[in-house]
C-alpha cells in the first residue's frame, strides 16, 4: 500500500507540475506576442528573437495541452458507434482505440529522439543560446507520456473497469 500512495503522490505531483508549466507557457507566449505586437506599432521595430522562441512555445503548450486532454479523457474523438451499439460492447471498443492510441504514440517516440538527435549534433540554438534540441525534446517526452496514458486508460477499460474499479 504504501508504493501505491508514493505513484498517487508523485502523480499528483506531475500534473501540477504540467499545469503549472502550461499555464505559465501560455501567459509567457500571450506576453511575448503582446510586447512584438507594440514595438511594431509604436517603434516599426520588432524583436528579432520573439517570433521564433514563440514558435517553440507553440510547440511546448500543443503537446503539454494534449497531454492534460489525455490525461482527463478529454481530448479529440470521434465516435460513431456510441448509439449503435451495447455499453459493454461499446466499453470494449473505447479500450481498443485507446490500446492502439498508445501504440501509435509509443512508435512515435523513436522518431521523435531522432529528430531531436539530428538537431543536437547539428550545434543549432534559438534566442539566448538555448539549445534547439532543448525546445524540441518535448516531442519524444510528450509522446511517451501519452502512450503511456492511453495504455493505462485502454487497460483499465478493458480489464477492471468492470471488476468496480473505475
Amino acid at each position: 500500500m504504501p508504493l501505491s500512495n508514493s505513484f498517487k503522490t508523485l502523480g499528483s505531483f506531475y500534473e501540477r507540475l504540467e499545469e503549472t508549466l502550461l499555464v505559465s507557457l501560455v501567459v509567457l507566449m500571450v506576453s511575448l506576442g503582446f510586447l512584438q505586437i507594440l514595438f511594431r506599432n509604436l517603434i516599426s521595430v520588432g524583436i528579432v528573437w520573439i517570433d521564433p522562441l514563440v514558435r517553440h512555445l507553440v510547440l511546448w503548450v500543443a503537446l503539454l495541452g494534449a497531454s492534460v486532454a489525455t490525461r482527463e479523457n478529454r481530448h479529440i474523438v470521434i465516435d460513431v458507434l456510441s448509439g449503435r451499439v451495447s455499453a459493454v460492447y461499446y466499453s470494449r471498443v473505447q479500450g481498443a482505440v485507446q490500446l492502439f492510441s498508445a501504440l501509435v504514440c509509443l512508435l512515435l517516440v523513436y522518431p521523435a529522439i531522432r529528430f531531436v538527435q539530428n538537431d543536437y549534433v547539428a550545434g543549432k540554438t534559438l534566442a539566448f543560446g538555448i539549445p534547439l534540441w532543448l525546445s524540441q525534446a518535448i516531442m519524444p517526452t510528450m509522446m511517451l507520456v501519452m502512450g503511456a496514458r492511453f495504455l493505462l486508460q485502454g487497460l483499465k477499460v478493458l480489464f477492471f473497469r468492470n471488476r468496480g474499479g473505475r
